[in-house]
């Protein structure tokens, strides 16, 4: 009698453990399905954030456009599709003023003049680049411009674009002298043909 008493006990052990294991078995699986939910919905907010994050452009296009005002565009975006999206050119613009294929910068502020405008303002050739007072303006000008002025080579010029795209336009022309090659020396020899604007 004592045996099948300590026999039964060994089974009903061997059964509770038994369910025990596959409690905790079934458990493991329950909590890994919850961890994999949960992994996809960080993946999914990940995403989401990433999307919601993409770099958005703001620009104010006026002059003689259909619909001047301020637009949002996706970074990267050109000239032409500020245009386009500010309703496109009115006939009496000078689209062969301004550089359409000239990549935006966000808060700007892109004006698209009549020919009216241009025959009374700056000539071509002090268009683009160059701000209203015709001095390079070191935030628009790009590798091959930024060669134009003395001192400036190849390699400087890419500096100064890599150092904008980096941190930014710059907000005065003293900055310039952040650049890696430029120094006092260079900069008093450029500083009175340069602009911010």
């Amino acid at each position: 009698m004592k045996n099948i008493i300590s026999y039964l006990t060994a089974v009903a052990l061997c059964l509770m453990l038994a369910g025990c294991s596959s409690a905790q078995e079934y458990l493991s699986e329950q909590m890994s399905e919850v961890e994999g939910t949960e992994e996809l919905s960080a993946g999914e907010t990940e995403e989401t954030a990433r999307s919601e994050t993409e770099e958005l452009f703001f620009v104010h296009v006026s002059g003689a456009v259909s619909k001047p005002g301020v637009y949002e565009l996706p970074e990267g975006s050109r000239l032409f599709e500020a245009v386009e999206a500010a309703g496109g050119f009115l006939e009496e613009a000078d689209c062969g003023y301004v550089n359409l294929a000239e990549e935006i910068r966000d808060g700007e502020k892109y004006h698209i003049p009549t020919i009216e405008e241009t025959a009374a303002g700056l000539p071509e050739e002090q268009g683009g680049a160059y701000g209203a007072s015709g001095l390079l303006n070191i935030n628009r000008a790009g590798v091959e411009e930024l060669m134009q002025l003395n001192g400036i080579g190849k390699s400087k010029a890419e500096a100064i674009v890599a150092y904008r795209s980096e941190h930014g336009d710059f907000e005065d022309i003293e900055e310039l002298k952040n650049v890696s090659g430029i120094g006092e020396k260079l900069f008093a020899g450029i500083k009175d043909d340069i602009s911010i604007r």
